[in-house]
């Protein structure tokens, strides 16, 4: 049997063969190789596995290709960030010096309970400020919302236990988050999408780690009147913050369509699998 379509067959069956691990002592799982033995396992000719295993490896090398461009373009965005979020590189037509403030004169904090009449969100560290009901795992909310928050466009919202990983996001909806979010509104001397920005950079995230309080990480939280002392430098000038943001918006428009591309390739190579490899499709080779 061609080796590499027998990997590719096992990886194909995988939540299958998942029925057939044993559990040892300490929760490690096994496969018996007599359960192996007896799994039953397609055996087209020889030159037709190799010819599967050749297609389903040029997808892999696609995959392996998307995968590197992803990582460059993360790399190129995490420099981008580092240069223009820390004044290290200026935008040509801004020379105007940077300006030392504390979060308090950037931010105030929106604290508005009692809206029922609007739609449950929630803040995520990777899709951002999105419906509730768009979660897959379990809505453990209160059932009694009054004492929730009332989050508007324009907004950045926070997880207040854990501003120190990351957890915050500017928001393009309207709606009510959970009281252990901390919502801010941006005045005007910030742009609200540099600052989700500047939010990300790890200095900034380091930051808010050192301002949280608590004994032990489990139990560190950054309330809005110790994130009002945070003291950051920015550009005075809000246009030079928004020309910065619209760089940093590109980039990340970029990275979002190359996932959206790797997503959709794999989908394309795992629906080929189901059909090369039980037979469903038959692929001719040289010697049929």
């Amino acid at each position: 049997m061609e080796v590499r379509f027998l990997g590719y067959f096992l990886r194909c069956e995988n939540h299958r063969l998942r029925n057939c691990v044993t559990t040892a002592g300490h929760g490690t799982g096994r496969l018996p190789l007599e359960s192996l033995a007896e799994y039953p396992i397609p055996t087209p000719p020889l030159p037709e596995q190799q010819k599967i295993a050749d297609i389903l490896g040029t997808w892999d090398e696609a995959l392996e290709k998307l995968d590197a461009l992803i990582a460059a373009q993360d790399r190129r965005k995490q420099a981008l960030m580092q240069q223009l979020l820390t004044g290290q590189r200026r935008l040509p037509g801004f020379s105007k010096p940077w300006t030392h403030a504390k979060l308090g004169d950037l931010f105030e904090n929106r604290t508005e309970p009692n809206r029922l009449d609007l739609t449950l969100l929630s803040i995520t560290a990777d899709r951002g400020v999105i419906r509730r009901d768009t979660l897959v795992k379990r809505d453990t909310s209160s059932e009694d919302k009054s004492k929730y928050l009332r989050i508007a466009p324009g907004d950045i919202g926070y997880n207040t236990m854990r501003m120190w990983q990351g957890v915050s996001a500017l928001s393009s909806l309207e709606g009510i988050v959970s009281p252990a979010y901390t919502i801010c509104v941006p005045t005007n001397r910030i742009d609200g999408k540099f600052a989700a920005h500047f939010f990300k950079l790890p200095h900034t995230i380091s930051l808010f780690h050192r301002h949280s309080q608590g004994l032990v990480d489990d139990t560190l939280n950054l309330k809005f009147h110790h994130f009002a002392t945070i003291e950051v430098t920015i550009p005075a000038d809000t246009a030079e913050q928004r020309k910065i943001a619209s760089i940093l918006h590109t980039t990340d428009s970029e990275l979002r369509i190359l996932h959206q591309q790797r997503t959709a390739l794999d989908q394309q190579k795992r629906g080929l699998m189901q059909h090369l490899l039980t037979g469903r499709i038959r692929v001719k080779t040289t010697s049929s």
